[in-house]
């Protein structure tokens, strides 16, 4: 009897921990950002439903939010994480619809509309200028001015145009965007960003990553255009 009601015990012990362990992994996004307030949650799955793209979706969003964390501690810079997150996970939905505008700033659209999402919520009011300033600096081609954060949010999304990732971006959009409107043009773009885009880059160690990634998309393409006739069969 006593061996019965302690492997009961047991039993249930291990019932709780499984229920731990996957409630835990619920509060998480899929690289392990922790959706530790109500809001994220919210944003997160907002993101999930309505702001999915090879190239420019939640995956990358899941990047540039790590990058900028690497950035930040090489630059010995404390970034404010709510604003980090919700700037990550809402940057590019002006190029999504309902929020797309023919001919205008997928940035400034994107501003434009993250009240919308985020006023709703309980994130703190106060940060909301703070994000819209993050996303407006966010192209390779934008200017960050003074503001860190921003300029740190800015080195992170132009490195995932680098590298085998940004290899991999480029091709996945061949065929569904000017950058890409066959494979020879998606090529033409790689290597394009990876003559252009390192000089975008503002701090020292964003520049550092860029070397090497360059060097991996450029071994990439000199390969592909040996298996296609130096490009002419692509």
């Amino acid at each position: 009897m006593r061996i019965r009601f302690y492997l009961k015990l047991l039993f249930i012990g291990v019932c709780s921990l499984i229920s731990s362990i996957s409630i835990a992994a619920e509060e998480m996004t899929k690289t392990g950002i922790l959706l530790d307030e109500s809001w994220k949650a919210t944003v997160y799955e907002f993101a999930q439903e309505n702001l999915q793209h090879s190239a420019w979706g939640v995956e990358h969003y899941e990047r540039n939010f790590h990058m900028s964390k690497k950035i930040a501690a090489a630059e010995s810079t404390k970034v404010d994480e709510d604003v980090l997150f919700a700037a990550s996970f809402l940057h590019d939905m002006g190029v999504f619809e309902p929020y797309a505008i023919a001919g205008a700033e997928h940035s400034k659209t994107a501003a434009d509309n993250i009240e919308a999402i985020l006023n709703p919520t309980n994130f703190p009011n106060e940060k909301i200028e703070d994000v819209k300033a993050t996303i407006l600096a966010h192209m390779f081609y934008a200017d960050a001015g003074d503001n860190k954060m921003a300029a740190i949010f800015h080195d992170a999304d132009t490195l995932d145009f680098l590298g085998s990732i940004g290899v991999a971006r480029i091709i996945s959009i061949t065929t569904r965007d000017d950058w890409a409107t066959d494979l020879a043009t998606a090529i033409k773009t790689i290597e394009g960003f990876n003559v252009d885009l390192p000089s975008k880059l503002i701090f020292e160690g964003s520049k550092e990553i860029a070397k090497k990634r360059v060097n991996e998309s450029n071994m990439f393409i000199e390969s592909l255009k040996s298996e296609s006739n130096d490009g002419n069969a692509l």
